[in-house]
């Protein structure tokens, strides 16, 4: 059966409003086999696949065309079903008028295959519009990973739960609205509070600040950050190539991130001093995470094995350290790193990735992960007395509770021998 445009007895349509170069115009939803296929519209006579947007009702009263959005798709038809009921209640004299919907007229009718939207007010932003800039923003600005984050939580998440059209009509309500709306969709907590945080940034830039309570943030649990046990370490050791040894240790000793360490080059290490720089590269287009640069202390023996290795490349300053085969910056340090832990047998055994691949079959551990070098680093460290200020510094976190997270995977020195000789260690003597 041909898929074709969703009308309920031609009065009560679903549309949706999508982006089409750079405007927002409203276009027919796609039926197959009697259902809405989501996120599929008819523009110009095709069928195209369109995820951004909101979906809304449309039909015809006194003479006017009308518009409600949806907050849900799965809310499409049933909403549709109701709205059409409604109507044809009123015609017939047996429906008590409601309230009537703050929904404006629609224009007139434009060409088929393709709804116009209704003109904004040109003296205040719709939130479309602040939406956009500020992604455009992001992506001159920002990494290309905090685009890609961003993207979503704003366009799909947010456009689709706002019910309203310009910037200066959000309230508190509104962001509640936008909690429950991930939720709905089956965001943990803590994905739906990092999207929360990306909404505020926006709309703080647009004069709205203390938009929700306290409690109005949804709760999740802080947990203790995994790190690499000494004996996994060495583990993995014994069994990598010597560059893949070196770039063990390099995560391991610096703390850091991913990127800084696929971008890192020969200029960025001070031989003499015994540092590692986190610096910008315009070659590469890589910028350090809060446009902060900062330095590292390495120990002796990382520094010398490091300018052993230069030596031995002939590597120019310019050169980065930890390239691919054709020397640009390898993407793939997170697979080499699998592998080594695979061969080394620290996988877990149990865990599927988001592909299929099973650890107990692969290099495919989701224990193992770059990251967890930076959380080893940092708790290692403050085990060894280091100051939470100075380790603050050395990870490039912007706020101390960035860092104090990792206060809860710390033991004292002494505290197993204080365990041990207590009371309760008795009883199980």
């Amino acid at each position: 059966m041909m898929a074709r445009t969703r009308t309920y007895a031609d009065r009560v349509n679903v549309i949706k409003m999508i982006k089409i170069d750079g405007k927002w115009p409203f276009a027919p939803v796609i039926e197959h086999n009697g259902k809405i296929v989501r996120d599929h519209v008819l523009v110009n006579g095709k069928d195209e696949h369109h995820p951004e947007g909101r979906y809304y009702l449309e039909w015809y009263e006194d003479g006017k065309k009308r518009r409600q959005p949806i907050e849900k798709f799965e809310e499409a038809v049933p909403a549709a079903r109701a709205k059409f009921i409604e109507l044809q209640a009123r015609k017939a004299g047996i429906l008590v008028e409601l309230p009537k919907l703050q929904i404006r007229p629609a224009p007139p009718a434009p060409a088929p295959g393709l709804v116009a939207a209704e003109q904004p007010d040109p003296s205040r932003l719709t939130m479309v519009v602040a939406i956009d800039r500020y992604l455009e923003f992001c992506k001159k600005q920002r990494s290309l990973r905090t685009f890609r984050t961003y993207r979503p939580a704003l366009q799909n998440y947010f456009l689709n739960s706002f019910t309203k059209t310009y910037v200066d009509e959000v309230d508190r309500d509104d962001i509640l609205r936008y909690i429950g709306y991930c939720f709905d969709h089956g965001l943990a907590a803590r994905s739906v509070y990092d999207k929360v945080v990306t909404v505020l940034t926006l709309l703080k830039r647009h004069g709205h600040k203390k938009l929700i309570e306290s409690s109005d943030w949804p709760d999740y649990v802080e947990t203790i950050r995994p790190v690499y046990e000494p004996e996994e370490i060495h583990s993995m050791l014994r069994v990598a190539t010597p560059i893949e040894a070196l770039l063990i240790k390099f995560f391991l000793t610096s703390g850091f991130r991913n990127r800084e360490t696929r971008f890192l080059s020969w200029y960025d290490l001070d031989f003499r001093n015994s540092l590692a720089r986190v610096t910008s590269k315009p070659i590469w287009k890589f910028n350090p995470k809060n446009y902060e640069e900062r330095v590292v202390p390495l120990p002796t023996a990382m520094i010398e094995q490091l300018q052993q290795l230069k030596e031995e490349r002939g590597a120019s300053a310019a050169d980065l350290v930890f390239p691919n085969t054709v020397g640009k910056p390898d993407t793939l340090h997170l697979e080499i790193i699998k592998k080594v832990a695979w061969r080394a047998k620290l996988n877990c055994g149990q865990c599927v990735s988001e592909r299929g691949f099973k650890c107990a079959q692969g290099p495919y551990c989701e224990r193992i992960f770059l990251h967890k070098f930076r959380h080893t680093f940092a708790t290692q460290h403050l085990r060894d007395g280091i100051d939470i200020r100075t380790l603050q510094n050395w990870m490039g976190h912007r706020s101390i509770k960035s860092t104090m997270v990792y206060l809860k995977g710390i033991q004292s020195r002494d505290a197993l021998a204080k365990v041990n000789a207590g009371t309760l260690a008795a009883f199980v003597a």
